[in-house]
């Protein structure tokens, strides 16, 4: 299952209208690298969180705060 980061990750890159291969090229990854994060296959290191946040300019706590809504 999918946890509540990685569903609000993909909502949030689909949001800002980005494609995995462009989150992927901005992380030095493969698209299906990527894919493998989002959909939880890949375990999410807090680093690599970071990261993708910074593309998608969002800070990690006010993230966080907001991700709650996807928590099951």
């Amino acid at each position: 299952m999918v946890h509540w980061v990685q569903k609000s990750l993909r909502k949030y890159r689909l949001e800002k209208k980005y494609s995995q291969e462009y989150m992927a090229s901005q992380l030095n990854l493969s698209q299906t690298s990527y894919g493998r994060i989002e959909n939880g296959k890949t375990p999410l290191t807090i680093e690599m969180l970071e990261k993708i946040l910074e593309i998608l300019e969002f800070d990690l706590i006010v993230f966080l705060n907001k991700a709650k809504e996807y928590k099951e």
